[in-house]
């Protein structure tokens, strides 16, 4: 049975979890179901827009002229609506009213922060102008929104001021960050018990979660499912900051492993040790795991749910991330997966065998005859999961051994968009006819299309393969749909970060293909076919 609310909320305030003013400050917001909360919010976020427009339809062009008239008016808007939210009874259609006008004043006096200052004290001074919205607002879901914003502004402030605009920057930025919400998390629980330290906390921590996740970049399949333009991938750090990073996320995800240990003593068991030995291994070759893990650590063991299933997102995000690291080679990478999984499984057996030596030693009645079948199918399962991670990355590495070595000539495409980051885009020299195609003439199937191979290995793509027989010394290769049109496997060549110069010769792309057709772009080859 459920117990009320302020029933949980007073024995808190009387244990000294939670202070005083807790009572009216959660009290105020349990009538309404978050989903209620949360479109308000988002019709709020939506009538902001044309509020801002508005406003600088009257006043724009004395407002460009002269900075200063913008802070009177986003204070006036903004204590309008803190007056208003302040309040501990309020119709909900005030609230729709009051929260745009607290957006479009936090956004007008932000946009003079940026015109007046440079934008990394512009972004300390839109984190602060959050944190101090937090403070006047009694609003929980809101200061959780503040927290996050804050959070933000100040890692993006950080790394404009120290001008560390790149991977290595961020890490270190995002690391520190959460060496802040540490030390406040412990305070809080220790000293505070604020209510108000506990929300712009949580923001804060959301915040770290994402950006950690944001920072590894694509994860497994994702981008192949989301088909929107080349994935990106994780390059590594660089030294000696890379080792450090390893060793740091090792740490971490030790550190909580062994809090979370400590918190629930069930866990000192052989197939425990084995998850922490299996997720500090992967830490190690991701050095953004580390990091999540200790946030799932700590938020798991003291029941804030939300964060840690957030964290536990991030996590398998961050693992899947390992198919799209440039630091390891794709047969090196397969391995990982398969003994990672392999390990998995057997964990999941000891903890299973756990539970029922527990089960059997407390005198329960005896498992039901399903067990074993029960056993047989999560091993089943666990072998299917394999199977399917890896088939593919088998596959590939099997025609790359395999393969016949092609050469197709690289097509121009727009210079704006050739170099962009760690990839590069690719166009190849395809008959004319694909581009004469509808789409109910393309259908849903792979075409096909056919070139004569000459004495160096280059091919020259002719004609649509329409299943007739190939002509001496011709070869089929199978196209990918891409972007409402087709390319021969992918339409971006991916590399470290920092290598542009080398593959800026790229003249062909060499390819390996199978009997089928299937094919897997494996190189770049330079104007006299050496390897770039």
């Amino acid at each position: 049975m459920k117990r009320p609310l302020n029933e949980i909320i007073a024995e808190a305030i009387a244990a000294g979890i939670l202070p005083p003013s807790a009572a009216t400050s959660i009290q105020h917001e349990a009538h309404r179901p978050w989903p209620v909360v949360l479109l308000t919010a988002f019709g709020a976020w939506l009538a902001a827009i044309p509020l801002m427009g508005i406003i600088f339809l009257l006043c724009g062009d004395y407002l460009t002229r002269d900075t200063r008239a913008l802070y009177p008016l986003s204070i006036i808007m903004c204590g309008v609506a803190v007056a208003i939210l302040r309040r501990a009874s309020l119709p909900l259609f005030i609230e729709q009213l009051a929260i745009p006008a607290l957006l479009a004043g936090a956004a007008t006096m932000s946009a003079a922060f940026y015109i007046d200052m440079s934008i990394g004290n512009g972004s300390a001074g839109v984190a602060l102008l959050a944190i101090a919205l937090a403070a006047l607002i009694p609003r929980n879901w809101l200061r959780v929104l503040l927290g996050a914003i804050s959070c933000a502004f100040i890692m993006a402030a950080i790394v404009i001021l120290a001008a560390s605009r790149d991977r290595d920057g961020f890490w270190i930025v995002v690391h520190a960050a959460m060496g802040i919400w540490l030390v406040t998390d412990f305070v809080q629980r220790q000293h505070l018990r604020s209510v108000l330290v506990d929300r712009l906390a949580t923001g804060w921590v959301l915040t770290i979660i994402a950006g950690l996740a944001f920072w590894t970049g694509m994860t497994f399949l994702v981008g192949a499912t989301i088909n929107s333009g080349p994935v990106s991938t994780m390059a590594p750090l660089s030294q000696p900051l890379a080792s450090f990073a390893q060793l740091a996320s090792a740490a971490l995800t030790l550190g909580g492993a062994a809090w979370l240990a400590k918190r629930w003593p069930t866990l000192h068991t052989p197939w425990y040790a084995l998850t922490t030995a299996a997720f500090t291994g992967l830490a190690v070759l991701m050095p953004s795991l580390g990091a999540v893990m200790m946030i799932l650590a700590l938020c798991a063991s003291s029941g804030r749910w939300g964060i840690a299933t957030a964290a536990g997102a991030a996590a398998a995000w961050i693992v899947g991330a390992l198919y799209y690291q440039l630091a390891y080679p794709l047969a090196t990478k397969a391995l990982i997966l398969i003994g990672a999984g392999a390990l998995f499984a057997l964990i999941a057996w000891l903890a299973i065998r756990d539970r029922a030596s527990v089960v059997s030693g407390a005198s329960a009645p005896p498992a039901p005859k399903e067990t074993h079948a029960g056993r047989i199918g999560i091993a089943l399962t666990a072998v299917a999961v394999l199977a399917i991670a890896n088939i593919g990355i088998w596959q590939k590495e099997s025609l790359i051994a395999n393969g016949r070595p092609v050469l197709v000539e690289l097509a121009p495409v727009d210079p704006r968009s050739l170099m962009q980051g760690d990839y590069m885009r690719l166009n190849f020299s395809l008959p004319q006819e694909l581009s004469q195609l509808s789409d109910d003439e393309a259908g849903s199937a792979r075409l096909k299309v056919a070139g004569k191979v000459n004495e160096k290995g280059i091919v020259e793509l002719t004609r649509l393969h329409d299943g007739t027989p190939l002509a001496p010394g011709e070869i089929v290769i199978e196209l990918t749909p891409r972007h409402g049109g087709h390319t021969l496997v992918t339409d971006a060549w991916y590399f470290q970060e920092g290598e542009g110069k080398r593959w800026e010769a790229a003249k062909y792309g060499e390819f390996r293909v199978d009997a089928n057709g299937k094919a897997l772009l494996v190189g770049m080859r330079g104007a006299n076919l050496e390897a770039l």
